[in-house]
């Protein structure tokens, strides 16, 4: 008894997780309050996103292409000059400045003491040896030009070098007088001076190099028989005269960017109700640089911040928006249920839809009269693959209709978008693997070139530009399968959503965790094998994903690997290890393979999918024999304490599964499978389900049990056809009980008339 108390203690946790129906209704208001808050962000979003002149985004002038109506100028504008031709005069404008360098009046002082000092000591004093001598060659002078400045010449050479550093001074010393030139136009630098600026021409001005030439020039004129002393005086003005020049980075900018404002932004002249360009004319680079003249003086006369003029076409805009998104939200509510009740799901397209949106918004801004290039085609593949066809059509119109809205695009774009969309689409149909995209590549680069060269053969383009846009168009066809696989990874584990790719993945049987299953609990293994094959047929049958109800059984029951001699399919012997338990210990025992499975599947980092079929395919149903047992016990046993916890069924695959697991091994046990026999069990259990309510909360209608129940007779009646018995073979009534996990071999008889409840 001290075992029951504690299984029933360890049994209290779950009567508590029993929401009642207020709780229910929170959790759906709280569904309606996110989809009306992600309507409301989108909205914003796109609001945005809306160009800032509504009024000319109507008139879009591509080059090559004929204008729709006439463009005739409504004021007087200027006309902007060509971008090229602008930058180079800025360019030109901004060398044309001299640069500013202050002088730095330290250096000079220094100098002059320096050269002061050696032109009132004693240089004849200063032989090798002495005092005067070492300090010479400290201050960086050689030995030959300490012995040349205590020579007769010593006083002379000083004061050439003083002359020649005072003349660089005045004049301004550069580190390096080329590189300094090389970067400006200028006839020469401007020298700030004690507060003024004066302007210094190149030839006024040296460096290093300069001042050697010179000091070797002045010693030669002065020493023309004594070339050690023209050294020694090259020597002295190259170690005493430094740069005294600093460049002023700040002064020189500020002045580039006066230059640059004083450069004249237009070069022509366009008179009100003067023709921009008339109805049917080919556009031409020059139109459209009007045309962009036209649009910035609008916005010059006619600043944003006046919110009041735009805000009647703004209101319109966003009308329309609200009730495409309305209209979308309404086609999945009538026709896909349960992607309308997936908040997460919906923000899924959401967040794909504004991909698309904000890429639009750089091609309509950047690469006007490429409007094909926007992405449309990522969406249409991405919602093909996660949702499904109906899904990605109904996601594909809108979001054209959306995007032509947002930014003001006519017919040829939705059209284009529409046919390249449905291409995508079509060519989506049956990617199970990653190696499937070559052919959508291949089908959506094909449709953007069609439907290019087509459009602008009723627009009348010329021949080259169509086919430099074709060319775009198979780029961007290339470009948006790329994006998608490379996307798809990330927005399953993101979003929780799984695609047939991933589950033919799972649907691997050599994967760790089935190889585990197969060593560790053959006779689960290949119960889950029959039961995916089940599954399969019923979930084909009603519209459901076929792959997903097969993956979900193969993991349905890896919750039963840790305790799998507890469960008779692997069982080697007749007698059953729940013969020494309460009813209470063997149905916690039966079942934490639920729980166990939800655990395994979490650490293996299955899909969200795979982990709801894995919680739901017991539902709440009874564990009858158990009970039935604790009755014979105790008249007081509750029935819910031997109830799987759930949650029931909430989509067609778990529900399908729920339905094949029960109804194979109910097969299994009968004596004479008969294909009336297996249709008789199929029905009851069946029946019974639904009269249990297991399916009240997925949707399931009752054609649909019915299809169901033909697409499971067929292949139970293959698996378990009556044979023949052969003289010697034992004729066993055991199989009967298989399906009934706590069977000992007294219970036989009394197990016949639970069958219907395993």
């Amino acid at each position: 008894m001290g075992t029951d108390r504690s299984s029933l203690q360890i049994l209290e946790p779950r009567r508590k997780e029993r929401k009642p129906a207020s709780a229910r209704l929170a959790r759906l208001f709280g569904a309606r309050t996110r989809r009306v808050a992600l309507l409301v962000g989108f909205l914003a979003f796109a609001c945005l996103l809306f160009p800032r002149d509504p009024a000319f985004e109507v008139m879009t002038l591509r080059e090559g292409f004929p204008a729709k109506r006439d463009l005739i100028a409504p004021f007087q504008f200027y006309t902007l000059k060509d971008r090229d031709r602008l930058r180079d005069e800025l360019a030109a404008a901004t060398r044309s400045v001299a640069p500013v360098y202050s002088a730095d009046l330290a250096i000079e002082a220094g100098t002059r003491a320096l050269l002061d000092s050696l032109r009132t000591v004693d240089l004849s004093a200063a032989v090798p040896g002495t005092r005067a001598f070492t300090r010479l060659r400290m201050s960086g002078l050689s030995a030959e030009t300490a012995r040349a400045l205590s020579g007769p010449d010593g006083k002379r050479i000083v004061v050439l070098a003083q002359r020649t550093a005072e003349a660089a001074h005045q004049g301004g010393c550069l580190p390096d007088l080329q590189s300094a030139r090389a970067q400006t136009d200028a006839p020469g630098i401007s020298i700030e001076r004690d507060g003024l600026r004066v302007h210094a021409p190149w030839g006024s001005l040296h460096d290093t190099a300069t001042l050697r030439d010179q000091a070797w020039e002045e010693g030669q004129r002065a020493f023309p028989s004594r070339p050690e002393a023209t050294q020694a005086l090259q020597e002295l003005v190259e170690t005493v005269v430094a740069p005294n020049l600093h460049y002023e980075a700040s002064a020189t900018e500020r002045l580039r960017a006066n230059a640059r404002t004083s450069v004249d932004l237009y070069d022509g002249l366009v008179r009100k109700d003067e023709k921009i360009i008339g109805s049917h004319e080919i556009a031409t680079a020059e139109h459209i640089r009007k045309l962009e003249s036209l649009r910035a003086w609008r916005d010059r006369m006619h600043p944003v911040t006046e919110w009041r003029q735009g805000f009647p076409g703004v209101l319109g805009r966003v009308v329309l928006l609200a009730f495409l998104v309305l209209g979308f939200l309404g086609h999945l509510k009538l026709h896909h249920r349960a992607v309308y009740a997936d908040t997460s799901q919906l923000f899924l397209l959401a967040v794909l839809t504004a991909l698309v949106m904000g890429v639009g918004w750089l091609v309509v801004g950047q690469f006007r009269g490429y409007e094909m290039l926007i992405p449309i085609t990522v969406l249409s593949l991405s919602a093909a693959v996660l949702f499904g066809p109906a899904i990605a059509f109904a996601a594909t119109f809108t979001a054209s209709l959306f995007t032509g809205v947002v930014f003001g695009l006519e017919l040829p774009f939705l059209t284009g978008s529409a046919l390249a969309g449905i291409a995508a689409i079509a060519s989506a149909t049956g990617v199970r693997r990653r190696t499937d995209f070559y052919r959508p590549m291949l089908v959506v680069a094909l449709a953007y070139a069609v439907a290019i060269l087509a459009m602008g053969l009723v627009d009348g383009a010329r021949a080259d530009i169509l086919v430099r846009r074709a060319l775009w168009g198979v780029g961007a066809g290339f470009a948006s399968v790329l994006a998608v696989t490379i996307l798809l990874p990330l927005l399953e584990s993101i979003f929780s959503v799984t695609t047939d790719i991933t589950l033919l993945e799972l649907a691997d049987l050599n994967r760790p965790i089935l190889r585990r299953l197969m060593l560790e609990a053959p006779g689960t293994y290949h119960h889950s094998l029959v039961v995916g094959s089940l599954a399969e047929a019923g979930a084909a049958a009603i519209g459901g994903n076929p792959l997903l109800a097969r993956v979900g059984a193969y993991y349905h029951d890896i919750g039963k690997i840790d305790k799998a001699e507890y469960y008779v399919e692997n069982q080697s012997n007749a007698r059953s290890r729940h013969e020494k338990l309460s009813p209470t210990m063997s149905c916690l025992i039966i079942e934490s393979h639920v729980r166990e499975g939800a655990d395994i599947a979490r650490k293996e980092k299955l899909p969200r999918a795979i982990l709801d079929a894995i919680q739901e395919h017991h539902g709440t149903t009874l564990m009858s024999f158990f009970y039935q047992k604790a009755l014979s016990q105790d008249p007081d046993a509750e029935e819910r304490d031997f109830r799987y916890p759930g949650p029931k069924p909430r989509s067609k695959e778990t529900a399908v599964l729920m339905l094949a697991d029960a109804v194979e091994a109910a097969a299994r046990s009968l004596t004479e499978p008969t294909p009336s026999r297996i249709r008789g069990v199929v029905t009851r259990i069946l029946d019974a389900r639904v009269k249990d309510g297991q399916l009240d909360e997925s949707p399931i209608t009752f054609e649909d049990l019915a299809r169901i129940r033909e697409g499971f007779i067929p292949i139970l009646t293959a698996l378990f056809h009556a044979r023949v018995h052969y003289p010697g073979s034992p004729a066993t009534d055991d199989r009967r009980l298989a399906a009934t996990p706590d069977v000992g071999p007294q219970q036989r008889e009394k197990s016949r008339l639970k069958i219907d409840h395993s």
